[in-house]
């Protein structure tokens, strides 16, 4: 116990040069909070959309070639298939300037039995079907954005060559913050057929819900061998693929992720290193003095390895903290919620104590030199020695 009264003093003798240390160590693994963040949110988004047996259908040029919208109805007539709907984007302008939220045409009839776990009141679910200018948002973005029931949500067309005047008939609740609107396909094919342009919207991809019992990644062969021979043949992946798929666009993201770490630990490392080599070298002639009254090897060994790996934790924890807040902020912005679309609490994992870990071994690497220095410093050298 005195020992770890003695560590701490040291910690907090040099207050600036131990803060210093904490601040850089924080920093750093907050950073890596929020990377490794990112990699826990897509992993928990893939282990929660394989739970509801729904494919994503996309024409097999991507996303710039939508799907004719026959292709919905000859998807729901499927045996394997319970409902599907178009998912089209939309990407257009809020209040002449670029909206910070994702809005999708979809099939009102069935767009809430595809995505069965999203609630919604019945009565606001019938407003949205039998009202074409109807759009229903997410409820926590309905609460970013201040919106109420019966609020006009004016949209100007940056892809689609006309704007939509869309009036929020109610919001719904999903499992994770979806930051996006939905409003009726149909609305979008009248707005543009009354232009005298021959452009055609398509249904943009097609999601679809299969039928308990059925192999998802068979339907998904099923639907693609149905359209095989057509002008707009397919690419039909299952939901958690299709999110993976998004992670693939980035390229290796977790190589990627796992170099940027070893980078920073390296760095810290360093930097801690020289903060304990600079705070040893002060205190030469005070560890002779120890090993004068009794400090064994081991003992001196263990108090410059404490303090070290003590200024670290603390750096890690203040860090990973700040880095979980930095998360639930992102998870809560609507521009950011397609990559950070889960709640924090739902990322509570090893991950976290693996980061608590790095915290303490790079207090540990950090000090080890000074540490074994100081152990075998001799009480002569130490005492004659001038700081």
């Amino acid at each position: 116990m005195k020992l770890l009264v003695y560590i701490w003093r040291n910690v907090t003798r040099n207050k600036l040069r131990s803060g210093l240390t904490i601040l850089s160590v924080g920093f750093s693994l907050a950073l890596m909070t929020i990377l490794y963040g990112y990699l826990a949110m897509q992993k928990v988004a893939e282990r929660e959309a394989e739970r509801y047996d729904r494919i994503a259908v996309l024409n097999k040029l991507g996303f710039a070639a939508p799907l004719p919208i026959a292709h919905v109805e000859k998807v729901r007539r499927m045996d394997a298939v319970s409902y599907a709907t178009p998912f089209s984007w939309f990407g257009g302008n809020y209040q002449n300037r670029q909206a910070l939220f994702a809005q999708f045409a979809v099939d009102p009839d069935f767009a809430f039995d595809v995505f069965s776990e999203y609630t919604i009141a019945e009565d606001q679910l019938a407003e949205f079907k039998s009202n074409r200018r109807a759009c229903v948002a997410d409820k926590r973005l309905a609460e970013q954005m201040d919106w109420n029931i019966g609020d006009r949500i004016p949209l100007q067309g940056a892809i689609y060559p006309v704007d939509l005047d869309l009036q929020l008939v109610g919001t719904y609740e999903a499992p994770s913050n979806t930051g996006s609107i939905w409003f009726n396909w149909t609305y979008l094919d009248e707005q543009i057929r009354n232009t005298a342009t021959e452009f055609e919207i398509g249904a943009g991809m097609v999601y679809a819900k299969c039928k308990a019992g059925n192999d998802v990644a068979a339907v998904c062969e099923e639907v693609d061998a149905m359209f095989a021979n057509s002008e707009n043949s397919t690419r039909t992946r299952t939901e958690a693929a299709f999110q993976r798929m998004f992670a693939d666009m980035l390229g290796d993201v977790q190589a990627y992720i796992r170099y940027i770490t070893l980078a920073v630990v390296f760095a810290l490392a360093l930097v801690a290193a020289t903060a304990m080599a600079m705070s040893m070298r002060e205190r030469t002639t005070e560890v002779a003095v120890l090993k004068a009254i009794g400090f064994t090897k081991p003992r001196v060994l263990a108090m410059v390895l404490g303090e070290s790996t003590l200024i670290a934790m603390i750096g890690g924890i203040l860090g990973i903290a700040g880095g979980l807040g930095a998360l639930s902020l992102l998870s809560s912005v609507p521009i950011a919620a397609a990559l950070f679309p889960m709640p924090v609490a739902d990322l509570i994992g090893p991950w976290l104590a693996g980061l608590v870990l790095v915290a303490a071994g790079i207090g540990f690497v950090s000090g080890l030199a000074p540490a074994v220095l100081a152990a075998q410093l001799s009480v002569v050298d130490g005492l004659r020695r001038v700081v």
